[in-house]
């Protein structure tokens, strides 16, 4: 995550300390990633460069909805764990390290976020639901999905696994640098 400044990895140990914190709750999870990804909506939109691969996932216009009511809505109506919102990101950030520059722009974030959370559900959690209903949650058309989701698939080299030392390492700059202090 470019502008959180990963350098170092947790170790085993800080690991098993980080996993028996508990995140408090979905709204907390919810506004704290919301702010993330306005951060980072906000470095995308001053860059002029535009990724051709992501065009897709351009909106014909910026969605009203906020990005912390449309997480919400992830976290209610797909059921989704907690750590597919901070899978989602990795997966985006992945993007972001392969083109050398922020990815999200706020005409993207809505659908390349929700592709990305859903897609680390359906690779992650033990219990998703089917495109058609994932598509309904974020507002676009089931063949929209699919195709969405096989853009990001194809964009990420299917390179889906996430090592639990980079996850918890996105995990705990998020907490630090968005729980106490969302500025």
């Amino acid at each position: 995550m470019q502008n959180l400044g990963l350098t170092t990895e947790l170790s085993y140990e800080q690991q098993h300390e980080l996993y028996n914190q508990q995140i408090a709750d979905n709204k907390q999870l919810s506004s704290a990633m919301a702010y993330l990804l306005m951060d980072l909506c906000e470095e995308g939109d001053n860059d002029a460069n535009s990724t051709q691969e992501l065009e897709a996932f351009n909106s014909s216009k910026i969605p009203s909805i906020s990005i912390y009511d449309y997480l919400c809505r992830i976290l209610k109506q797909a059921q989704c764990s907690q750590e597919c919102l901070i899978m989602g990101l990795i997966f985006i950030d992945k993007l972001s390290q392969k083109w050398g520059r922020i990815v999200l722009k706020s005409i993207n974030v809505h659908r390349l976020y929700v592709v990305a959370v859903m897609l680390s559900a359906k690779f992650y959690d033990d219990r998703f639901f089917q495109n058609s209903y994932y598509a309904k949650v974020a507002g676009i058309s089931h063949e929209e999905f699919n195709h969405l989701e096989r853009v990001l698939v194809f964009l990420l080299d299917f390179k889906l696994i996430i090592d639990p030392l980079l996850y918890f390492t996105y995990r705990q700059r998020i907490i630090t640098n968005y729980f106490d202090n969302p500025d």
